[in-house]
């Protein structure tokens, strides 16, 4: 083999791992024409990161009802603030994931940075917003192969519809989008969604956390104000299906076999809410139907943090993305 031809094909394995960032994440959507523009914004809440030693600021040490009973247990805990994250009365959050695809010792790196937040609308539905901004600082020919674009899901639980966009005309640091440039702005069944999708995070936490799946590796208990409580997944087969098939529900990718799962919770010591999620999943695929190549084998590692604030309060969302 040439050193050209060598070279060539190591650049195309690189490329593999930047496409393996943007097919994991590739959703497919239904059409509606009958959809306002860049209405997503919350009405009235304070978008302020929460800072784990000031929690009196932001509200989130706010006393519990009068007949809460907070768990002591740490797993019980974490099921406690995952309960309200996705039954209470709503919440604002921002996130940032970080992907790291590595095949035959090339790697890639793509950004997701967002918001999720739940509520109501102006008709007192209930809904969810979940804003991702896809960007990446790769440059030159694999500039071109990475996710550059804005994609948003608005779920309107009451009328079991979901909105589902994307458009390029986004600002990813100012995270603002434009949807009358929209390349798809469409409505489909919530259920669809869920078929196609796999996960809508304003559904709730996508893994279900108990004392048999799991192990607790470090319990922090230092911080006046918070409680950091880190499990690692042990039981893979106990993953929701949906999770399983998240990243390769596109059909580009196979054989997704988890490595480790490791979760942290920082939770609030005077209500239970929790006010930051850290969570690092590792494991392989093998990215089919490559140009050139086939399939490949990618390694790959997804890191997302996602802090909460204005917990179990009334959250007011427009109607609409």
């Amino acid at each position: 083999m040439s050193f050209k031809k060598l070279r060539y094909n190591l650049l195309v394995i690189g490329l593999i791992a930047l496409i393996c960032c943007y097919i994991g994440m590739t959703f497919i959507f239904v059409d509606s024409k009958s959809i306002d523009v860049n209405q997503g914004n919350i009405q009235g809440a304070d978008d302020t990161v929460v800072d784990d030693e000031q929690l009196d600021e932001d509200g989130n040490n706010d006393a519990p009802a009068e007949d809460a009973v907070i768990p002591t247990e740490a797993i019980e805990l974490i099921q406690y603030g995952l309960d309200i994250i996705a039954n209470g009365n709503g919440y604002t959050s921002t996130f940032n994931t970080t992907i790291v695809n590595e095949a035959v010792g090339v790697s890639a790196v793509q950004y997701v940075d967002g918001k999720i937040s739940k509520g109501v609308n102006s008709k007192g539905e209930s809904v969810s917003v979940e804003e991702n901004y896809y960007y990446s600082t790769e440059s030159g020919v694999a500039g071109s192969m990475v996710a550059n674009f804005f994609k948003g899901f608005y779920v309107n639980q009451t009328a079991g519809t979901t909105q589902v966009a994307t458009t390029k005309d986004y600002n990813a640091s100012a995270q603002t989008y434009n949807l009358a440039n929209a390349d798809i702005n469409k409505i489909m069944s919530t259920q669809d969604a869920l078929n196609e999708y796999k996960i809508l995070q304003g559904q709730g936490f996508p893994i279900d956390i108990t004392k048999t799946n799991c192990i607790i590796t470090k319990d922090d208990t230092s911080n006046k104000n918070v409680r950091i409580i880190t499990v690692k997944i042990r039981d893979f087969s106990s993953l929701s299906q949906n999770f399983l098939d998240f990243f390769s529900s596109t059909g580009q990718m196979q054989d997704i076999n988890y490595s480790s799962i490791v979760i942290s919770f920082t939770i609030n010591k005077h209500n239970g809410y929790i006010t930051k999620v850290q969570r690092t999943e590792n494991f392989t695929s093998t990215a089919v139907n490559v140009p050139v190549l086939g399939s490949v084998g990618v390694n790959v590692q997804a890191t997302t943090i996602q802090s909460f604030k204005n917990m179990n309060k009334d959250i007011v969302l427009a109607d609409s993305l």
